[in-house]
């Protein structure tokens, strides 16, 4: 099945399909709803020459012009949300740091004022960290024994684990121990599911989550909470935006006879409207085999070349020459993971992230596979994202099922909008998820949706689940107001969680995109596992 899929993939032929969405004006949006001209004769769009003969008349849909609206919208807000985000986390950390109203007035009294006037330094953090200021990863509970379903997914088949070797005796301090890996596979009911101490999604949902944060928070969090070895955080330039665009972090268990190299990218900032506008942008580019992949995504990584023609030029294996101070994402990443693997003979390695972080992290072992990779991807572990956006077709979906050696789960937290984009609107852009979705709704009740499935409402638009959707939002600021009353402190939320909240009461399933209920769902959820 799979090679048919992927015999019926992209033509020989320019394949891209590129929305200028700055080029775009108010009559071409209106023109693309009312006068239905071919989607490929507007000046704002650049087609290959076979994407153009493959859509020939087409018109443009009502989704596609939805999706220039919303980028000429996120582009008008792009500086005043730039300088209010700025603001409000300054006064956020301002607050923080000097321990709330009241210290900031004792701290005048005393000259001893905390004014966080650098960014960078190690106790200055993101709105994200703002949102959710958790940092220690949870252990699994000692005594939960092989048939616990915590946290449990359809997964690998597997030989089915015995009571000894499930249990583990953290009083003892068992865990960490140079005889036990502090992420350490384990099989249970036949599914690849857990590690021993901490779960994958414990460690991949915490490392999504801290890739927020600057370096120097990172590096602090990973040495002195998680015990782990921080390997590096890399900021990267994006040839496509002149900036740097995209980062990452690279940690390991231990310095040395590491068991596991964690890769988590960050994701899309809550006031960075370009950020937003690349998770929704519709435009692609055929790469071969790989099928039409998310330009923007690319961009990211490191794509050299608008080229719809050949794979190969537009993402070359080579690493391209950089100059000083300008890595780029996919090199870079690739380069760290060589070293650290040659250095920990018997680690695998775990790739995470969430929002845009996820959409980086889906692509990049597909990279590694377009560019015969073997020496990283036999040693794969676990690809694990939250919150998501689409990153291609079904020949991109089919063609990671045929290259990976594990299958790729895919969190999502219910009416999260990001999962949603950018949309599926075929011909013009046809745009699916791969891998197997861990789907979360009501209180963290969650199930398996296999390969090629979707969430309810997976356009965003439908009007059918409207009133669910406020019906979530409302619930979901009420039990981020009580929930600590059954779970503990550690589920208390503060101001700034239950403020984002109230926001999911005017733009339904944005606070469903909050790492603050990934990480509540990775560690109060249920999910039934499927028998074999």
């Amino acid at each position: 099945m799979v090679a048919q899929q992927l015999a019926s993939g992209p033509k020989m032929g320019a394949e891209k399909l590129i929305i200028r969405s700055e080029k775009a004006r108010f009559i071409d949006i209106m023109s693309l709803l009312l006068l239905r001209r071919p989607i490929t004769s507007y000046p704002f769009v650049e087609a290959g020459d076979q994407t153009a003969a493959d859509f020939g008349s087409t018109p443009g849909d009502w989704f596609v012009a939805l999706t220039e609206v919303i980028q000429k919208a996120l582009a008008a807000a792009y500086y005043p949300a730039l300088f209010i985000g700025a603001a409000v986390e300054f006064l956020l950390n301002f607050i923080a740091l000097n321990n709330g109203i009241l210290g900031i007035i004792w701290n005048i009294f005393r000259c001893k004022l905390v004014i966080p006037l650098n960014r960078e330094a190690p106790n200055y953090r993101s709105m994200i960290g703002m949102i959710d200021g958790r940092t220690e990863l949870k252990p699994l509970p000692a005594g939960g024994g092989p048939d616990d379903r915590r946290l449990q997914v359809v997964g690998v088949s597997a030989g089915k684990a015995t009571e000894e070797e499930f249990y583990v005796d953290v009083e003892s301090g068992e865990c960490g121990s140079a005889a036990v890996p502090l992420v350490q596979q384990q099989y249970v009911n036949g599914r690849l599911l857990r590690l021993r101490t901490y779960s994958v999604f414990e460690v991949t949902v915490m490392a999504a989550k801290l890739a927020y944060e600057n370096a120097a928070y990172i590096e602090n969090v990973v040495n002195n909470v998680w015990k782990f070895n921080f390997v590096g955080f890399y900021s990267c330039w994006n040839k496509f935006v002149g900036d740097h665009t995209t980062q990452a972090f690279v940690a390991t268990d231990r310095a040395s006879d590491a068991s596991v190299v964690v890769v988590s990218f960050r994701g899309t900032e809550p006031f960075n409207m370009r950020d937003w506008s690349t998770d929704v942008n519709l435009s692609w580019l055929g790469m071969g085999a790989m099928g039409h992949v998310h330009i923007g995504f690319l961009k990211a990584l490191g794509l050299q070349e608008e080229d719809g023609k050949d794979a190969a030029r537009a993402f070359p294996k080579a690493t391209p020459n950089a100059a000083a101070g300008k890595p780029v994402a996919y090199y870079k990443v690739r380069e760290v993971l060589r070293e650290q693997l040659k250095k920990h003979r018997k680690a695998n390695v775990i790739v995470t992230g969430h929002s845009l972080g996820a959409a980086l992290a889906a692509i990049f072992p597909a990279l590694l596979a377009f560019h015969g990779e073997r020496d990283i991807l036999d040693r794969l572990l676990a690809v694990n994202t939250y919150g998501q956006p689409r990153v291609g077709d079904k020949t991109f979906a089919a063609y990671v099922r045929a290259n990976l050696p594990v299958e790729p789960l895919r969190v999502v937290y219910r009416y999260d909008v990001v999962p949603r984009v950018p949309f599926d609107a075929p011909p013009v852009a046809e745009y699916m998820h791969g891998g197997t979705c861990v789907y979360f709704d009501g209180w963290y009740a969650g199930r398996a949706i296999a390969a090629g499935g979707d969430v309810p409402n997976p356009n965003y638009f439908d009007p059918r689940y409207l009133l669910s959707m406020y019906g979530n939002a409302w619930g979901d600021l009420f039990k981020g107001a009580f929930l600590w009353a059954k779970e503990g402190k550690d589920y208390r939320e503060g101001a700034v969680s239950l403020l984002f909240r109230a926001a999911g009461l005017v733009i339904p399933g944005l606070a469903s995109h909050s790492c603050r209920d990934y990480v509540n769902a990775v560690r109060l959820g249920r999910i039934a596992a499927k028998e074999a």
